[in-house]
Formats: structure tokens, sequence, C-alpha cells
């Protein structure tokens, strides 16, 4: 029996006007589900690998709904059944130099009312190796941050490989606490880390200067939290809401490996790419542990087709990843 990669977090009900319409004079929705770590879940599953989604849904027709989606992509599920509603987000697409705007209606939502000890986190990681979150979840509420520490530590005891997407959105941290005075205590516990130099203040604590270079940023960060073995960003060159730029960086063993760059034009959809990289990570990880210039290369193509796909969660298959880090493109049609 493979082991299980658990990944905890908001699964999101999404609401989007169509045709790049406003939301405040939309009267059609688009509906999706996803949210960040069921995003990396969904798609890693996809991949072939053992996914275990940890969360919390009202017990009604919508939480019903959000199971079944989950479960669509193949992941198991580990829902504690509670509350009224379920988390949602508006997302209004945007277009050339718009850019996209996001509104969110999640307060009291059925995940937001987890507390510790809710989650039996010694079963869950039982027949698990990799446990996945990010700071989204610690911002939503004092709460949520002491259960993210709850399963660090577990996690951490029982031996497994700690990923994290440090995710800063100011707009959610709104309970009184500043992400660089809760995500320190977390970190301290991860292996992989996902974040940019601009969060290093803002989430880490860690003061770096304009323009300093990626290996002393990181260094920096493998300083203060020594347990970090792999460390990488995604970069966006170029950038409107229709087309950018991307590339990426990973940092392992002291040395900085630079992925190709992609060129994305027309973009349908850019909510989850960031996720799409973060599962490419983890199944690089898994895959080519020895291989890091693979990794980061399987990483940022997979981000680069999420670009191109509707909704929170990237479909793209191990084929279409590897076929783009092969060269071949969106010029040919495939027959």
């Amino acid at each position: 029996m493979s082991k299980e990669i658990i990944v905890f977090g908001e699964v999101l009900l999404r609401l989007s006007p169509p045709n790049h319409s406003k939301t405040f004079k939309s009267k059609l929705f688009e509906v999706h589900y996803g949210g960040a770590e069921a995003n990396v879940g969904a798609s890693l599953s996809l991949m072939g690998l053992d996914v275990n989604l940890v969360s919390s849904f009202p017990e009604n027709d919508l939480g019903a709904s959000a199971k079944s989606e989950m479960l669509s992509y193949g992941m198991k599920t580990t829902i504690v059944e509670q509350g009224e509603r379920i988390g949602t987000y508006y997302y209004e697409h945007g277009a050339s130099d718009r850019p996209g705007k996001v509104l969110y209606d999640r307060n009291h939502s059925s995940f937001s009312l987890l507390k510790k000890g809710m989650i039996d986190w010694k079963t869950i990681f039982k027949n698990a190796n990799w446990f996945h979150f990010s700071g989204i979840t610690p911002a939503l509420s004092q709460d949520l941050a002491e259960v993210c520490e709850e399963a660090l530590i577990i996690a951490s005891e029982m031996g497994l490989t700690i990923s994290a997407d440090l995710n800063y959105r100011p707009s959610l941290w709104k309970y009184g606490k500043k992400a660089n005075e809760v995500m320190p205590s977390l970190i301290k516990y991860c292996n992989i880390l996902l974040g940019g130099a601009d969060d290093s203040e803002n989430c880490l604590n860690i003061k770096t200067a304009p323009e300093e270079p990626f290996e002393s940023v990181y260094t920096k960060w493998q300083e203060h939290y020594p347990n970090l073995k792999t460390i990488v960003s995604t970069l966006r060159f170029k950038a409107n809401a229709s087309s950018n730029s991307i590339a990426a960086v990973l940092w392992s063993k002291n040395k900085l490996y630079r992925s190709n760059q992609f060129n994305v034009t027309h973009i349908i959809d850019r909510i989850g790419a960031g996720d799409a990289f973060m599962a490419g990570l983890i199944y690089g990880l898994t895959t080519w542990p020895d291989e890091p210039q693979k990794t980061v290369e399987y990483a940022i193509a997979a981000s680069c087709l999420k670009h191109s796909i509707a909704g929170d969660i990237n479909l793209s298959t191990i084929n279409d990843i590897s076929a783009l880090m092969d060269g071949a493109t969106g010029g040919r049609v495939i027959r």
C-alpha cells in the first residue's frame, strides 16, 4: 500500500461572472469548487498519487456537492461535518490592464469552526508520508492557526515530510494577528517551502534588501528555519490579466536551479496556477528526489498549463505536462 499525501484546507464554492463581465452587474455566475490545498490535492490525485483531503463541510446539499466534486478527482476525504455554510468567493476575471478581483464570503463557514482536538491527526497520518498546508488556513482565525500547529507537531513527530505554500493574503488576516506573528511558529516544522522574497518580512519576520539575490534570501531562511531542505519561488514578468511570462527557481543543498521561462498569452484562468506549481513540485520531489532541475521544470510546466484551464484545479495529466517540458506547445493539434 502506497503512502498517502495529506492536504489540509478549506474547500470553497467559487462564483464567477461569465465572459469577463463585472460582478456587480452580472445575473449569471459560473460555479467551480476549489481552494489552495484542495487544488494541490486534486492535481496530485490526477497524477496518480494517493491523496487524502482533510476539511470540514456542512451537512447539507452544498456540503455533499463539494465532497462529491473532491471525490471525482480520485482523492480520499476526511470531513468534519458541522455548521451550516460552505465558504464562498466571487472571482471576477480581469482582462488586459483590468486586474482580476476576488471577494471572499467565508466568515462562519464550517471550516472556520474547526478547533484543536476535533481532528484525529494520529490516525490520519498513520498511512501517510507527506503533509501539506498553506498560509491561508492560519490566516482565517486563531483557532485554525492552532489546528495547523497541532497537525504540524504530530506530523513532525511521526516523521512526515511537511510542505507549505506561504500564500500571503493580506485581506484574510483580520483577527488581530499579523502573518509574521503566526507563520514563524508553523514554518519551523517545514521541509519544503514555496514563497517569494517579498514574503520574507511579511510572513517569516526576516528582513531582506530590495533586489537581494535568491541565494542570500534563501540562506537566511534556512538559518532561521533549519528544517527547510527545499525552497522554491515562482516568478512573473511583464504581467497583465491576459498574458505574462512565468518561471521558477528552486534552492536545494546550497544550489540554485532555474527553470525555463514560458510566455503565457490568452490566459483563460490564472486562479490555481500557484497550486498547480505546488502539486508539480510535490510530484517531482517524490518521483525524482535526486533531480531538482527536472522537478522545477515539471512544476513550472504544470503551472503554465493551468493558465489554459477554467476553474481552480489543474486538469493536466502527467503526459500533458511532460510533453510541454519536452517542447511540445499549442502550435499543433494532437491527432
